[in-house]
């Protein structure tokens, strides 16, 4: 079975999720909505570095390298290479469907808790000795996402 590409996924995630989201901001506050939020990404993005990490051989920098596939899917992601060694991956993201499809909805905040969100503790996840710095993303409204994760 075709796993499922990562942006349908997303998608699937936020209907659920928006719904409830904006129920918790009246109910609770926006701070404390999106606390929970946070959280609960956090503890996703953790079981799904772990599984990422546990597949296959490997250094755990070419495992999120191979991870990089399911969220590119359907053309979701355009990357720009920037460096490649054994040690460091970096690139940039210069077009991002997901992005476009919370901007599109007027809920680019929420977006990047939903998918920005998952990037560290999955990163962290994957390994211990692997880190992630990313200083922009196209969901906050940057020209692009600039990602390097270091083996360490």
């Amino acid at each position: 079975m075709k796993q499922m590409p990562y942006l349908e996924r997303a998608k699937i995630q936020a209907e659920i999720l928006l719904p409830l989201f904006r129920l918790l901001k009246v109910e609770i506050g926006e701070e404390r909505a999106g606390a929970l939020l946070r959280a609960a990404v956090d503890e996703f993005a953790t079981a799904l570095g772990a599984e990422i990490g546990a597949q296959g051989e490997g250094t755990s920098l070419e495992k999120m390298q191979s991870a990089f596939r399911m969220f590119m899917a359907d053309e979701a992601l355009v990357l720009e290479p920037v460096a490649h060694t054994a040690n460091e991956l970096s690139v940039n993201i210069r077009g991002c469907k997901y992005a476009e499809y919370f901007q599109d909805l007027g809920e680019a905040a929420f977006g990047a808790m939903l998918v920005c969100g998952i990037d560290p503790p999955m990163t962290a996840a994957v390994g211990p000795d692997l880190s992630l710095e990313r200083t922009r993303t196209i969901m906050a409204g940057d020209s692009h996402c600039d990602f390097c994760f270091k083996q360490v």
